[in-house]
């Protein structure tokens, strides 16, 4: 499992708490069985799937997971393997969840308990190594 990676990222095994949080995003919108620690808005994603995630982007610094979700909504998670930060680009097109040309999802940082409003095209988030993110993604 995925999990079982980031314990040997690069610098991961000093950050408790990112491996934690990414245990958690994982959960939501990947692979991973359920953590010991739960969270009540990541619980509320992870209830809210219609299928399971899938792995959408990797390369040796980062990964991305795509889960959807009821009503036509989605998780995403972004996860850092590396020992430098990164900021891996998340493109609407690419992962073919907009229905129509132009439209601009709402998202919100489930991590950060953040809106972050609605997004045209994408955005790219930047992350500290270890650190992964997770963000719920509706039309």
């Amino acid at each position: 499992m995925l999990a079982s990676l980031l314990w040997f990222a690069p610098g991961a095994s000093a950050q408790n708490a990112s491996i934690d949080t990414c245990a958690l995003a994982l959960w939501a919108a990947g692979p991973n069985p359920k953590p010991d620690a739960l969270d009540v808005e990541v619980t509320a994603i992870q209830e809210r799937s219609s299928r399971p995630g899938r792995r959408v982007y990797k390369d040796v610094h980062s990964e991305l997971w795509l889960r959807p979700l009821k009503g036509g909504e989605f998780a995403v998670a972004i996860i850092n393997l590396s020992d430098r930060p990164v900021a891996p680009d998340v493109i609407w097109n690419d992962l073919g969840i907009l229905k129509e040309r132009g439209e601009s999802p709402r998202v919100r940082d489930v991590l950060r308990r953040e809106n972050l409003g609605k997004i045209h095209g994408g955005f790219a988030h930047r992350l500290e190594p270890g650190q992964c993110a997770l963000f719920h993604v509706k039309p």
